[in-house]
């Protein structure tokens, strides 16, 4: 409690809001305000998790000591408080999900900075088709939804989403090509956290060659 009291003196806070975004299993990095620190009094990380959890990580200059409170061990600083108050999360979860608010007092005031952080879960990709001349692209478990497109129009194609109660959602498209005489086909799927392409090619006697390409941005993108 010692730790915190040092707020009670300062004035109302400035505060700037931040949107991050990390991939699931990765490290994702929360800065503090822009604030001078060679006036540092002290930095306090309040933690609000979108499941309803609540966590503190704190540091007093004059003392030189830190606390954490109700925090998992893989929330830590990202180095010295002192020279950098960062926090780091390794690896990220979905639970880790909601508002990250940084609040630093120094000589010249108090400064707050709440950064969003959204986490993002790359989908699993699958091309197949049936005997019915039916192609399905589907892409599983993403978050957020991935978008599925065709690189061939000469077919009707349906698309389905369903959502999971873990917040990811998976998304069918069915291209129809009884009537097509092209032997190749190719499923486009974008998501913000893929950037790659992958190919799948059937065996000669299948007479349908299947290819998906995967589109994103990169991940930790800030706002």
């Amino acid at each position: 409690l010692q730790l915190y009291r040092v707020f009670k003196w300062c004035p109302r806070p400035r505060i700037c809001s931040s949107k991050v975004s990390a991939v699931v299993g990765t490290r994702a990095v929360l800065r503090c305000p822009n604030a001078s620190v060679s006036s540092l009094i002290s930095v306090v990380w309040k933690i609000r998790s979108k499941t309803g959890s609540h966590c503190l990580l704190a540091y007093r200059a004059d003392t030189n000591k830190t606390d954490k409170t109700n925090c998992s061990e893989k929330m830590t600083w990202e180095s010295s408080p002192y020279h950098d108050p960062a926090l780091q999360i390794h690896p990220v979860r979905l639970a880790d999900e909601g508002n990250y608010t940084c609040e630093i007092a120094t000589g010249d005031g108090t400064f707050c900075l709440v950064s969003a952080l959204t986490v993002l879960v790359p989908p699993a990709v699958t091309l197949t088709h049936d005997n019915n001349g039916v192609v399905v692209c589907q892409a599983s478990a993403g978050k957020p939804a991935a978008e599925i497109s065709w690189a061939q129009e000469n077919g009707h194609s349906t698309e389905n989403k369903t959502h999971h109660t873990n917040g990811t959602v998976t998304t069918l498209s069915s291209m129809s090509m009884i009537n097509s005489t092209n032997a190749h086909v190719t499923c486009l799927v974008t998501h913000p956290a893929m950037n790659q392409t992958q190919t799948i090619e059937l065996s000669p006697s299948d007479n349908l060659e299947l290819s998906h390409l995967l589109r994103g941005n990169a991940p930790g993108s800030h706002y």
